[in-house]
């Protein structure tokens, strides 16, 4: 569909999650007890913090962003601080880094609270751009093509993957490849509503009766489902390309029944469109100048709802989040739109809680969760009958929600990758 130096809004927007690794630090999380009715003061212990590693450690190329997830029981006076090579590089909860040099380097976290510390070190291999990182030999479970890239302005755009001078959308398609094919566990943003990657495969993923067929990977956490609608292409002539009629939609949750998401009435309360739109298009515009600094009145959008407004640029993230790449003076994006899923909690724009649908979405539940499974069967016509599908050949994903979420920014939808559930041995059965 919104998933970003690191700053404190970060804690609330989600961040990279390096997942489904064979190296997941501490056991699960613990719980406070309560004492004479009341909850007693948290006091942290190691076990409260989780980092979902790769295994080897991480990986991520020059210049471009290496992005950890922190996920803890409870922050009450937690405080956190990253060092590189012993150097302080952050501390905030969760990282954001680019590095200019290869090579391999330690990191390390530390959590205090009051006298109670505890560290946790990883490897990270930071390799050049003209490395190329390690592909499995034959047939593989993953994204071996990126036929296009065009996300919507978004906060995130142009830094996920780093745009850089003189690119074009064939470098943008590479490094999004290199970033999320083969398992190589990186993320990219989609931007606003629409934006979207068309992925390709060495083989056709398999529609398995009664079985879920793939898995999308994002970087959701709890209180932080960033929606992206999913569509697949089965290759009908095997011409090798996906056409625009071989393009069929996942319908999840709210494709069937939006008012059966749990939070529908409570932000429907908070004011939110809640409103399902088939056939929804929306135009953004490229600004005539990039401001310094925070403005609600940044990149102008209209749609056909009738509902025009700004993408607001926050104090967070500097560079243009129209994509540098797109020549053109607008661009206009087309599919369904989502109930809006923010709520702030907080009553005053300090905290927000996005909200996660049932089921069909990408980055919709964290990567280890079985919600983030997909099954083939839930392709439908433009009618909304059942496509029957014998496979699906190609992947599109595009962010969901047309949403601003305060201080948060954008609902925009973050990818990491895709997984071929019968290539890797992992059977999810299909409830829906």
């Amino acid at each position: 569909m919104t998933d970003n130096p690191i700053k404190h809004h970060i804690e609330m927007k989600k961040l990279l999650s390096h997942t489904l690794c064979a190296c997941i630090l501490t056991c699960g999380l613990t719980a406070c007890g309560e004492s004479a009715g009341s909850q007693a003061p948290y006091q942290l212990t190691k076990e409260d913090i989780r980092i979902e590693v790769p295994q080897g450690g991480f990986t991520v190329q020059v210049d471009q962003l290496l992005r950890i997830n922190v996920q803890s029981l409870s922050d009450e006076n937690v405080n956190y601080r990253w060092t590189l090579n012993g150097e302080t590089i952050s501390t905030n909860k969760n990282l954001e880094h680019m590095f200019t040099s290869p090579g391999t380097y330690e990191l390390t976290l530390t959590v205090t609270q009051g006298d109670i510390s505890f560290s946790y070190t990883f490897t990270v291999n930071v390799i050049s751009d003209e490395e190329e990182p390690d592909k499995p030999e034959g047939i593989t479970a993953y994204i071996t093509q990126v036929l296009d890239y065009v996300p919507a302005p978004g906060q995130f755009v142009n830094l996920m993957p780093q745009y850089e001078e003189g690119d074009t959308q064939e470098n943008m398609n590479k490094k999004v490849l290199d970033a999320i094919g083969y398992n190589n566990k990186g993320t990219i943003s989609l931007g606003g509503f629409g934006g979207y990657v068309t992925l390709g495969f060495d083989h056709m993923i398999e529609n398995r009766e009664g079985l879920c067929d793939f898995r999308v990977l994002g970087n959701a956490h709890n209180g932080n489902s960033e929606p992206g609608v999913i569509q697949v292409a089965y290759d009908a002539n095997r011409n090798g390309r996906p056409d625009e009629d071989e393009w069929y939609e996942i319908a999840g949750s709210a494709h069937r029944n939006p008012e059966g998401e749990v939070w529908i009435e409570q932000a429907r309360i908070a004011g939110n469109d809640v409103n399902l739109y088939k056939g929804y298009a929306i135009t953004y515009y490229r600004p005539d100048s990039e401001p310094e600094g925070f403005t609600e009145q940044y990149i102008y959008w209209e749609d056909n709802k009738g509902h025009k407004g700004y993408k607001a640029k926050n104090t967070y993230h500097a560079q243009s989040y129209f994509p540098q790449w797109i020549e053109t003076q607008s661009m206009t994006f087309q599919g369904t739109c989502l109930p809006q899923n923010a709520i702030d909690d907080s009553g005053n724009g300090s905290y927000f809680v996005l909200h996660r649908f049932d089921y069909g979405y990408a980055d919709n539940y964290t990567n280890a969760e079985e919600g983030t499974a997909i099954d083939i069967d839930w392709a439908i016509t433009e009618e909304g009958n059942a496509a029957n599908l014998p496979g699906a050949d190609f992947i599109r994903i595009y962010t969901g929600i047309n949403q601003e979420n305060g201080w948060i920014g954008e609902c925009s939808t973050e990818i990491s990758g895709v997984e071929d559930l019968h290539m890797t041995g992992e059977e999810i059965v299909s409830a829906k």
